[in-house]
């Protein structure tokens, strides 16, 4: 590791704070003891955040009989699951919110994809023997994490990353030549330093593989990289109908996926995103 890349990320794990509600989410998902009432508290001591839940709850994609005023009732009405994973995601807005037009143009950007592909993982992790859709989401949302916090602490505008991606240059390159480092290597040391979850620092660092690795969680891995795939490929205006015949051959085999599931995981998650109330949290 180059002392430039040491030095950005030394920075990052300085400044780069998650929220407190995140970490609580977190620890509330690995606890099996947990309960509604638990994450309800956790919820409800930020005003903010309550709001941001509640007004998701009674959009009309739930089709609730009446409109749901507490979090107690919504948990009760849409289970712990659904609600963990709307203050999962409301919680994790701010860090991708710029001081300029510009930052706020490309970093929502960023937060479009982060949901998109948090979705897009939950539902091909319903037809995945052995992941966790929940999990799988998390892993999906927070897999590039580590570009706003590049555009934040790297010392450097990220507009030179662009230029170089418009010069036809891969972005995880040109994010090397300006910074030293990319945001896979970021991601996979602020996730250590927070204390994630192994295999969810693995999903975040290893989302760009394009092989195989001796993986804790192989199939979560290839989850997000799949679900990362599809939730760029669903944002272009022309996509081949061939597009799975592109990924890595490890992928569909560890996945255990035929052309056929592909395809209808293509139409769902295309549904997913388009459907979600999940988009609208934050803001």
């Amino acid at each position: 590791m180059s002392a430039q890349t040491e030095a950005i990320l030394q920075k990052v794990k300085e400044l780069a704070v998650l929220p407190q509600v995140v970490h609580q989410v977190l620890e509330l998902t690995n606890n099996p003891n947990a309960n509604a009432r638990d994450l309800e508290r956790v919820i409800s001591i930020d005003q903010g955040m309550s709001a941001r839940v509640l007004n998701t709850v009674n959009s009309a994609y739930y089709g609730l009989p009446r409109k749901i005023a507490s979090i107690k009732d919504a948990v009760v009405l849409l289970g712990f699951k659904t609600i963990r994973n709307l203050a999962m995601t409301a919680s994790m807005f701010d860090l991708f919110v710029g001081k300029t037009d510009r930052q706020n143009l490309r970093r929502g950007k960023w937060w479009r994809h982060a949901i998109d592909t948090g979705l897009c993982a939950r539902l091909i992790a319903s037809q995945v023997d052995g992941v966790s859709p929940d999990e799988a989401y998390t892993a999906g949302l927070l897999h590039d994490i580590g570009k706003p916090l590049l555009d934040r602490y790297g010392g450097a505008p990220y507009e030179q990353v662009e230029e170089w991606v418009h010069q036809g240059i891969s972005e995880l390159e040109a994010e090397r030549e300006v910074f030293g480092c990319d945001h896979t290597e970021v991601g996979r040391e602020v996730g250590l330093h927070w204390g994630f979850p192994e295999k969810l620092v693995e999903a975040i660092g290893e989302h760009h593989a394009e092989e195989q690795g001796a993986w804790q969680d192989a199939r979560l891995v290839a989850v997000v990289i799949l679900a990362n795939r599809l939730a760029h490929i669903l944002r272009q205006s022309n996509v081949p109908d061939d597009w799975w015949f592109y990924l890595p051959g490890w992928l569909l085999e560890t996945l255990h996926l035929t052309p056929q599931q592909l395809h209808s995981l293509y139409l769902g998650c295309e549904a997913e995103i388009h459907s979600s109330p999940i988009a609208t949290l934050g803001r």
